[in-house]
């Protein structure tokens, strides 16, 4: 990925920050989990890759980690996402 990622919470680009349903609130533990290694690389805290697990699987209901870290990418870096 050429973007760099940077390693705030959801709301600080702009993207709501709602909890998932229950039926995907172990998703978003899991996809959380999964991604940790290459977010905390960039920086980011447990807290703030749940926080982003979470606004990503209310958008888009499920996806792979590389899906995940490119979805924060394209929030992070468009002003009116």
């Amino acid at each position: 990925m050429d973007t760099q990622l940077i390693p705030e919470r959801p709301a600080d680009a702009h993207v709501a920050e709602v909890d998932p349903d229950t039926a995907h609130i172990e998703s978003a533990h899991l996809l959380a989990e999964e991604a940790a290694p290459k977010l905390e690389a960039c920086g980011f805290t447990q807290e703030q890759i749940l926080a982003w697990a979470k606004a990503f699987l209310v958008s888009e209901s499920s996806g792979c980690v590389d899906c995940f870290v490119a979805w924060i990418a394209e929030r992070e870096h468009c002003p009116n996402a």
